[in-house]
């Protein structure tokens, strides 16, 4: 399937909105959604699959949340499947997951990197994106926007996919009817077609 950079909807307000629009939308739309208390510095990070830019969300920190919150909601929303490690790496050096994020991430257009589990890694590229004074309540992180799901078809008659074959090269996608009857389907290893980059991959489901 080509490739191509999809819209997403604005988890705020549940408006579809082109990638390319989002980061203005969301300069009206974030505040609007503030909570009451004391304005604080909080950090926008923006993460996308690895070659596969089709995957994008946009997430808020606050610049006191640790790293491992932002790498809960990562799990959350993408990648969670069996508990494996990961990691965030700036370069070459891999960051404490105890740091604060106002500590590490707090340059404009820093580049970093997630990765989950060492083993059958999916890698995330990072950026931060910008900050500005606000207020999200007592959740460290928010997730802010995300892309569509891509409209992966059958492989056999191009209608919506429904099912993944891991044993597959690349990860093959079919409708309900033809992963019945496609070679594998009896080793009883088929995972759901979901808007994650790590479709596909180990045990996960979405």
């Amino acid at each position: 399937m080509a490739r191509s950079i999809n819209a997403g909807k604005c988890e705020l307000c549940g408006e579809g909105v082109p990638r390319a629009e989002m980061s203005r939308h969301l300069e009206a739309c974030a505040p609007a959604h503030d909570t009451r208390g004391k304005p604080g510095e909080l950090v926008l990070l923006l993460f996308e699959a690895a070659g596969d830019p089709r995957y994008w969300i946009l997430v808020e920190a606050r610049a006191d949340a640790g790293l491992k919150q932002v790498d809960d909601l990562l799990r959350d929303v993408w990648l969670e499947c069996c508990g494996h490690m990961s990691g965030f790496y700036v370069g070459r050096e891999e960051l404490d997951m105890r740091s604060k994020v106002g500590d590490v991430l707090r340059s404009k257009s820093l580049k970093l990197r997630h990765e989950y589990d060492f083993g059958s890694t999916t890698t995330l590229d990072g950026r931060v994106f910008g900050t500005r004074k606000g207020s999200i309540g007592r959740a460290p992180v928010r997730l802010l926007a995300r892309n569509d799901p891509p409209p992966w078809t059958c492989e056999k008659c191009k209608k919506p996919a429904t099912i993944v074959c891991p044993f597959c090269s690349n990860a093959a996608v079919f409708c309900d009817a033809h992963a019945s009857s496609h070679p594998h389907a009896k080793e009883g290893v088929y995972l759901p077609v979901v808007n994650s980059p790590r479709m596909g991959v180990c045990g996960y489901t979405g």
